[in-house]
């Protein structure tokens, strides 16, 4: 059996429960995940490089974990997406190959276990993933991630790319979900690495990895840094010393 139409359908019918279906698209897509795949969370990012940017999650504690990779900078995903190939770990691949994240997904959330797919664009281009989070690593066994790459990976990359477009500056014929709060609110963090980079001339990865040490000395999160030092509530000085 396919997973492309009962997946659709499932979109559909969340879509018609949103006001505002169109901006939450990225939430949609990993809500309809949940219900069409049985996992008990998902979410949906693009990556670039060493930095990945969570754009919708099915619920709060899937964004706690989404999260925790972006701060850590590790996790599935970003493997998932260095290999362009969808990895699978359950507590023992995690505990060994990410310790600190493993430490963490097991201390904040109910999950032990992950599966993350690239997304594609239409010309085969990574651009993000797909993450799927289990509370009984035997679901992860279930899954053919083949076969939820091409069912629903690139269905959902489809729809992301194809989303009804904004006409209002400053963003005109960019994807309406875009322009979401919680979207430009976590595309802060390439802002904030720009920031350093002007006022230290740091390189992309030793920015990032500034805003890294200091989310994990001060018990932020990255978003939560970012925000402060895009905002000025954090000065740069505070990060570089």
């Amino acid at each position: 059996m396919t997973l492309d139409r009962p997946f659709m359908a499932a979109v559909l019918e969340e879509y018609v429960k949103h006001p505002s279906g169109a901006e939450m698209l990225p939430k949609i897509l990993a809500q309809s995940c949940v219900t069409v795949l049985g996992v008990a969370g998902a979410g949906v990012s693009i990556t670039d490089e060493d930095l990945r940017v969570p754009l919708g999650a099915s619920d709060e504690v899937t964004i706690r974990a989404e999260v925790l990779q972006v701060t850590l900078g590790e996790g599935p995903c970003l493997a998932a997406t260095a290999v362009s190939e969808p990895v699978s770990a359950d507590e023992a691949r995690m505990q060994t190959r990410w310790p600190m994240f493993h430490r963490e997904l097991r201390a904040k959330t109910p999950f032990r276990g992950i599966a993350s797919i690239p997304l594609r664009s239409q010309h085969r281009q990574r651009f993000g993933a797909l993450d799927l989070y289990v509370t009984d690593p035997e679901d992860l066994t279930r899954l053919s991630l083949a076969t939820v790459g091409v069912d629903v990976g690139d269905v959902i990359a489809a729809l992301l790319f194809h989303a009804p477009t904004g006409d209002n500056p400053p963003m005109p014929q960019v994807p309406v979900w875009m322009g979401a709060e919680s979207v430009a609110h976590r595309m802060n963090v390439w802002v904030a690495i720009g920031i350093l980079i002007e006022y230290a001339s740091f390189s992309n990865e030793d920015a990032l990895a500034t805003l890294r040490a200091y989310a994990f000395g001060h018990s932020q999160d990255l978003d939560q840094v970012a925000d402060h030092l895009t905002s000025r509530r954090l000065r740069p000085e505070a990060l570089v010393g």
